[in-house]
C-alpha cells in the first residue's frame, strides 16, 4: 500500500463513538486516517455489549472497529482531561456519540481547544427538542424515522428492517457530511460542529415519501411508491426464490416472458396471452396480483433460481435471483471480484470495500485490543 494514495493519510479523528456512529470513523480508518478510539477504562461500551457471549457480537465488533486503533484514558481526572486535549489540538475530526465518554456539554471546551477542527455529535434524535435525551433502540428509531411504516407488504404490519439499519444509515450521513466539513476546513481553516440525528438521517431515506404528501397531499403505502404492477414480487421456484418485475411498459420483457413459456409448452403462456394482461389498469388490481402468482409460479417451480436468471438476462426479462447471506457468501461474481476479506489470520469473512477507485487508497487491519496504542499518549 502507497501512503500517499490513500485520502485521509495524515488526518487524526479521535473516535468516541460506540454504536450508531462507529461505521462513520471506520470509513475514514480505511482510507489512511488514524481513527483513534478514546476509551474509558474498561473499554467504550460496545467492548462489553459486542462479545463471544452474545450471538454475531465479537464479529459485529471486529467489522465496526476495523483499522482503528485504541487507548485508554480515565477522562474523570485531569490527568485523562489534560492528554485527551493535547490529542485534540492536534486532530482534524472528533466525532462523539451520546453516551460515550464526553457528552454534548464538551462540544464547546473541544471547539476551544481546536477552532479549526470538525465536531461531529450523533444522537438519536439530535441535539435539541423534545426527544433529544429520549431512550432509543434500532427498533424505535426506525420506527421514529418512518421506515419502519415504509417497509414490508401493503395490508401487513410494518416491519423492522434487519440488522442494525439506524446505525448504518444515520453514520453514512454523518461520514458523508463529516468529509464535507473537513475539505472546508482545510480550504478555508474554519471549523463546524455537526449536530446528526439518526432519525432525521432515516427519515430522509424514506424514498419520495415526503415529497407525495408534499405535492399530493397523500400518505404512501407501504411497499412504495412503484407502479404496483401485478407482475413485480418475490416469486418461489425450486430452490428459492426469484423476483421479476415485467410490466408490459419495460420494453420487450413482458413479450418475451409469455414467448419463453410458450416455448416451454407451459400453460401459463395461454392464460397470460389473455387482452387483459396489456391493460395496465387491471394488472394494478389486487385481484391480478392473486391470479399472476399461481401462474408464474406454476411455471418458475420448475427451474432453479440459476436457471431463471441466466434465461431471463437472454431473454432481456427484469429478473434477479433472491440471495440467502450463504448465498452471497458464495457468490461467483462477488468471488471473482475479491469482494469479502478476513481481517487476521484464520478470521471470519467480512465485506469488503464499499467501492472500487482507480488507486488503491482502501486498506482494512483488525480491531484494537482495549489500550492497544497508548503508546501513543507518550508522543512529545
Amino acid at each position: 500500500m502507497i501512503e500517499g494514495f490513500r485520502p485521509y493519510a495524515g488526518i487524526r479523528v479521535l473516535d468516541m463513538t460506540h454504536e450508531l456512529g462507529r461505521y462513520a470513523t471506520r470509513l475514514f480508518a480505511d482510507l489512511g486516517a488514524e481513527v483513534l478510539r478514546v476509551e474509558p477504562p474498561g473499554g467504550l461500551p460496545d467492548r462489553g455489549r459486542d462479545t463471544a457471549a452474545v450471538p454475531g457480537g465479537a464479529e459485529a465488533f471486529a467489522f465496526y472497529n476495523a483499522s482503528k486503533k485504541s487507548i485508554v484514558l480515565d477522562l474523570s481526572g485531569n490527568a485523562g482531561r489534560a492528554a485527551l486535549a493535547d490529542l485534540a489540538r492536534d486532530a482534524q475530526v472528533v466525532v462523539l456519540e451520546r453516551g460515550g465518554p464526553l457528552g454534548a456539554d464538551d462540544i464547546a471546551w473541544l471547539r476551544g481547544l481546536n477552532p479549526a477542527s470538525v465536531i461531529t455529535y450523533i444522537s438519536p434524535y439530535g441535539l435539541g427538542g423534545p426527544l433529544a435525551d429520549a431512550p432509543a433502540s434500532d427498533l424505535t428509531l426506525q420506527a421514529a424515522g418512518g421506515i419502519a411504516w415504509m417497509t414490508g407488504r401493503g395490508g401487513e404490519p410494518p416491519l423492522r428492517l434487519p440488522g442494525q439499519q439506524a446505525a448504518m444509515v444515520v453514520s453514512v450521513y454523518a461520514a458523508v457530511a463529516t468529509a464535507v466539513s473537513l475539505l472546508d476546513a482545510e480550504t478555508r481553516g474554519r471549523g463546524h460542529i455537526l449536530d446528526v440525528s439518526a432519525q432525521e438521517a432515516i427519515a430522509h431515506s424514506l424514498q419520495n415519501a415526503i415529497q407525495v404528501w408534499d405535492l399530493e397531499r397523500r400518505i404512501s403505502h407501504r411497499a412504495g411508491e412503484g407502479t404496483r404492477d401485478a407482475s413485480e414480487n418475490i416469486y418461489e421456484c425450486r430452490d428459492g426464490h426469484v423476483f421479476l418485475a415485467s410490466p408490459p411498459t419495460t420494453g420487450v420483457s413482458w413479450k418475451s416472458l409469455v414467448a419463453w413459456m410458450r416455448e416451454c409448452g407451459h400453460p401459463s403462456a395461454e392464460a397470460f396471452a389473455d387482452e387483459k394482461w396489456l391493460d395496465r389498469k387491471y394488472r394494478s388490481r389486487p385481484e391480478a396480483r392473486a391470479e399472476f402468482q399461481p401462474l408464474f409460479e406454476a411455471f418458475t417451480r420448475g427451474f432453479t433460481k440459476q436457471e431463471l436468471v441466466e434465461n431471463a438476462l437472454k431473454r432481456r426479462i427484469v429478473m434477479s435471483q433472491v440471495s440467502r447471506v450463504r448465498d452471497v457468501l458464495d457468490d461467483r461474481q462477488l468471488a471473482h471480484r475479491d469482494y469479502f476479506v478476513r481481517m487476521g489470520e484464520g478470521g471470519p469473512r467480512f465485506p469488503g470495500a464499499p467501492y472500487k477507485l482507480s488507486e488503491p487508497v482502501w486498506h482494512v487491519a483488525p480491531a484494537p485490543a482495549l489500550g492497544e496504542h497508548n503508546a501513543l499518549l507518550a508522543r512529545p
